[in-house]
C-alpha cells in the first residue's frame, strides 16, 4: 500500500450552513436563573452581539433553552424567564447578528432541566433506589423515557423552530447523569428484555451488558427522535448534539454512534493538550460535515466563573483546532446580573486574529498512514465487576481502554508519524489505511472481529495489545482470543504479581529500547490487593508467530513479597531475574497482511523505552515508509491534508509544547505526493512566500522551516 489519503466523510461544500462553514465560533453560557428580579436585568442582546463582533466571531450561539429549563423567548410549551417577560431575546440576538454577517446556531438544553422536575417531579430521573440528588446538586434531569417528558421537548422545538430560522441546532445533554431505576425504565427494559435492571455491574454478565446496551440505544433513539423533530420544522437546518459524554466511560451512557444523526460533530472538552490530540483525530472520522467543532471555555474551567485561561494557551489551543481543520468554539458564562467581561471578548478576538489568517487553506482530507481504534464497547473498566449500581454516580474521563488510545496517539505524535483515531463507523472501510492499532480492546462484536480478520487477510497491518479480542461486547469471555489466528499468539491465563518485564528476543527491539534491557509491566495498581480478573496482563502459549520479546519474572514471583516470607530480591524494587521463553510480543504473517500482537498494552505506558518500543513496532509493520514526516521537537503536532479541489497537500506544524510561549524549533519535513502526482511548488502561508525544496527519486519532497513560534502552514502544490 502507498501513502493513504483518506475521504471517509464529505467535506464543507455549498449545502452545508453558513454557520457550518464558519470556523471562529463562541458560546455565552445562560445557565441563569428567576428567583431573583435582578438576574439578566442588564442583559442587552446589542451591546453582547457588539461584543462578538469585537471577538473576530464568524458564528455564535445563542441560547434558547438552559439547564435551568428556562427559555428566552416567549414560549407556549415551558416558562420564559421571569426577567425577561415581554422580550423575545431569542429574535432580537437573532436580529443583531444576522446585521453583523455572523451565522447563528440555536443552544437547546435536553435532559438537564430544573423548572421541568420542580413543576413535573415524576418526571425526574432516580437510582434504582428510588431516590434523586435534588437536595444536594444544582442540576434537575429528566428521565429520556418519560413519555410526558419526551413530549414536552419536541412541542418546545416545534415552537422554538416555527418562529426562527437558524443556521444550526446545538442540542446539549443528551446522556444520562445518572443509572436511571425509574418506573419508565424499569417497564421499557422489562419490556424490551423481559428481565428487571441488574442491581451489580458486571462486565461479564450477559444480563447487565444487555442493560447498559439499551440504555445506550435509549439515548441513541432520542437523539434521532429530536433531530427528526428538528427536520421536519426546517429541513435544511444544520444539526448537531454534545458528543462530549461520549468520550467519558459507560455511566453517561451516550453511544459514539449517536454521530450519525448530526450534519457535523461538536464537543465541549476541558482536559489536556493530548485530550484535544485525540477528540481532534477523532472528530475528523466521525463528523458527516466538516469542519467538526473543537470547544471548551475561556476560563480554566466551568465551575470557576473569573479565573481566565493565559492568553498563549487560549491561542494554543484555538491554533490547535486550525492545525487539525477544524472550527473552534470559546465558552464564555454571562454574569447573573446580565453583563459580561469585555476583556474576554478583546482577548478572544485576539486569538482569533491569529487563526483567520489560515482559513482560506484549511480543509481536504486527512492523509493518515496509521489509525487508532477507539471503541465504544470498551469505555469500561473489568475492575468495576460486583459494583453495586446504586454505589454509581459519577463518571470518569479513564479507563483501561482510553490510557492505551491516549498513550498510543500521544507516542504517534512525537513521532510525527502520520495518524488518525476511528471508530467502528469505519468498519466498512478499513482497507483504507495502512495500519490498524487495536490498544487494549476490551470487548468486541462479530462485525468488528470479522472487519479486522478480513483487513489483515487482504494484505492490512495490524497491532493490537493485552486483553484484544478475548471478551465480546455481550459479556461472554472466550477461552482464547477471538483473532488469536490473526495474532499468532494464544491465552493462556492471567499474570497474577504486581511486576513484569518484556526482554527483546530480536535484536532491533533491543536496540530500540537502549539503555534499558528490558520494558517494565506494572500490573498491580495497588501492590497489597491482588489483581482483578481481566485487569493485569495475559500470558501467552507458545504460538505460531514469530517471537520478538520474552517474559521476564522478579524473584520470588507471583508473591508481591514481605517481612516475613523473603520472596524479594531488593526491598523497594522487584528488579528482573527469572527469563522465560513464553513469549510477550509476536509478530505473525496472516493472509496477505501482518499483525504484531502484545501480551502489555505498552503503548499506554509512560516511558521513554515503551514509547520508542511501540513506535518501532508500528514502524515495522509499514516497513519505515510513511506518507510525511517531520525532524523536529517532539511536542510538535504535525497533520496533512489533500485537497484536491485545489490540487495541493496542507501540511500544518503546532509548536505546542507544555510550557506557553513556545520556544521557537526548526522542522525538517517530508511529503510524499498522491499517487501519479508530482509537487512543483512549496509556499509558506498565509502570505504565499515561495520555500527552497527538493524532489527525491522517488517524488518525496524535503523541506526545512528555520523557526516555528507557534504554528506554521506550508502549502505544496501537485501537478
Amino acid at each position: 500500500m502507498g501513502a493513504v489519503h483518506v475521504s471517509v466523510l464529505h467535506v464543507v461544500n455549498a449545502m452545508t450552513s453558513k454557520y457550518q462553514q464558519s470556523y471562529r465560533r463562541m458560546l455565552l453560557d445562560m445557565h441563569i436563573p428567576d428567583w431573583d428580579q435582578a438576574f439578566l436585568s442588564r442583559y442587552d442582546p446589542a451591546a453582547m452581539a457588539w461584543q462578538f463582533e469585537q471577538a473576530n466571531l464568524t458564528g455564535a450561539m445563542l441560547y434558547c433553552k438552559s439547564h435551568v429549563g428556562l427559555c428566552y423567548w416567549p414560549t407556549k410549551a415551558g416558562k420564559t424567564h421571569s426577567g425577561l417577560v415581554g422580550c423575545d431575546v431569542v429574535g432580537a440576538m437573532l436580529t443583531e447578528l444576522r446585521s453583523r454577517n455572523i451565522a447563528a446556531c440555536a443552544y437547546y438544553s435536553i435532559v438537564f432541566d430544573n423548572w421541568a422536575i420542580e413543576t413535573h417531579p415524576d418526571w425526574r430521573q432516580r437510582t434504582i433506589n428510588a431516590t434523586d440528588f435534588n437536595s444536594t446538586i444544582r442540576y434537575g434531569t429528566c428521565c429520556m423515557n418519560h413519555p410526558e417528558y419526551r413530549a414536552y421537548e419536541m412541542a418546545q422545538l416545534d415552537d422554538l423552530l416555527s418562529r426562527y430560522e437558524f443556521d444550526a441546532l446545538f442540542l446539549d445533554m443528551i446522556f444520562w447523569p445518572l443509572i436511571c431505576g425509574c418506573e419508565h425504565c424499569r417497564a421499557r427494559f422489562r419490556k424490551e428484555a423481559d428481565a428487571d435492571i441488574p442491581v451489580t455491574v458486571d462486565w461479564n454478565s450477559p444480563a447487565w451488558c444487555r442493560f447498559q446496551a439499551a440504555r445506550e440505544r435509549w439515548a441513541f433513539e432520542f437523539t434521532g427522535d429530536l433531530m427528526a423533530k428538528a427536520k421536519s420544522v426546517q429541513p435544511n437546518l444544520g444539526l448537531t448534539h454534545n458528543l462530549a459524554p461520549a468520550l467519558a466511560n459507560w455511566v453517561l451512557g451516550q453511544p459514539l454512534g449517536a454521530s450519525i444523526h448530526d450534519s457535523f460533530v461538536a464537543g465541549d472538552l476541558y482536559g489536556d493538550r493530548i485530550e484535544q490530540l485525540v477528540v481532534s483525530k477523532l472528530l475528523l472520522h466521525l463528523s458527516e460535515t466538516r469542519p467538526a467543532e473543537f470547544m471548551t471555555s475561556v476560563c480554566v474551567d466551568l465551575s470557576d466563573h473569573v479565573r481566565l485561561k493565559n492568553e498563549e494557551l487560549m491561542r494554543a489551543q484555538a491554533l490547535a483546532a486550525t492545525a487539525m481543520s477544524s472550527a473552534f468554539l470559546f465558552i464564555d458564562a454571562i454574569d447573573p446580573i446580565g453583563t459580561i467581561n469585555p476583556e474576554r471578548y478583546a482577548r478572544v478576538g485576539r486569538v482569533f486574529a491569529a487563526t483567520a489568517r489560515y482559513e482560506p487553506f484549511l480543509g481536504g482530507d486527512p492523509i493518515e498512514d496509521v489509525v487508532v481504534y477507539f471503541s465504544g464497547h470498551s469505555q469500561m473498566d473489568f475492575a468495576e465487576n460486583g459494583t453495586p449500581v446504586a454505589g454509581v454516580l459519577t463518571s470518569r474521563r479513564k479507563y483501561p481502554h482510553l490510557d492505551a488510545v491516549r498513550g498510543a496517539c500521544r507516542a504517534l505524535q512525537r513521532a510525527h508519524i502520520p495518524f488518525g483515531v476511528i471508530t467502528r463507523r469505519q468498519l466498512d472501510e478499513l482497507h483504507r489505511f495502512r495500519a490498524i492499532v487495536l490498544p487494549n480492546v476490551l470487548r468486541m462484536d462479530r462485525e468488528e472481529i470479522e472487519a479486522f480478520r478480513e483487513y489483515v487477510k487482504a494484505g492490512g497491518r495490524l497491532y493490537a495489545s493485552r486483553y484484544t479480542s478475548l471478551v465480546e461486547e455481550s459479556g461472554a469471555r472466550h477461552r482464547d482470543f477471538m483473532l488469536a489466528d490473526v495474532f499468532g499468539a494464544s491465552f493462556d491465563s492471567e499474570e497474577l504479581g504486581a511486576f513484569v518485564y518484556l526482554t527483546p528476543a530480536d535484536d532491533t527491539l533491543a536496540t530500540w529500547i537502549a539503555p534499558q534491557r528490558h520494558v517494565s509491566c506494572k500490573i498491580a495498581k495497588d501492590p497489597t490487593r491482588p489483581v482483578s480478573a481481566l485487569c493485569g496482563m495475559p500470558r501467552l502459549r507458545s504460538g505460531l508467530g514469530r517471537v520478538l520479546a520474552t517474559l521476564t519474572l522478579p524473584y520470588g514471583y507471583p508473591s508481591r513479597g514481605s517481612v516475613n516470607d523473603h520472596q524479594w530480591a531488593s526491598i523497594h524494587s522487584s528488579p528482573p531475574w527469572e527469563q522465560l521463553a513464553l513469549p510477550t510480543i509476536i509478530v505473525n504473517e496472516f493472509g496477505s497482511g501482518r499483525a504484531i500482537y502484545s501480551a502489555a498494552s505498552i503503548e499506554a505506558i509512560d516511558g521513554e523505552a515503551a514509547r520508542a518500543l511501540f513506535v518501532g513496532l508500528v514502524s515495522a509493520l509499514l516497513d519505515g515508509t510513511f506518507s510525511s514526516g517531520a525532524v523536529t521537537h517532539p511536542s510538535v503536532w504535525m497533520a496533512t491534508f489533500d485537497q484536491r479541489d485545489h490540487q495541493r497537500v496542507m501540511a500544518s506544524f503546532l509548536n505546542y509544547q507544555e510550557e506557553l510561549p513556545p520556544a521557537p524549533v526548526a522542522v525538517r519535513l517530508s511529503l510524499r505526493p498522491p499517487a501519479g502526482r508530482r509537487f512543483q511548488r512549496l509556499r509558506l502561508a498565509p502570505e504565499g512566500a515561495a520555500m527552497e525544496f527538493t524532489v527525491a527519486a522517488d517524488g518525496t519532497l524535503h523541506a526545512e522551516i528555520d523557526a516555528v513560534e507557534l504554528t506554521a502552514i506550508v502549502i505544496a502544490e501537485y501537478d
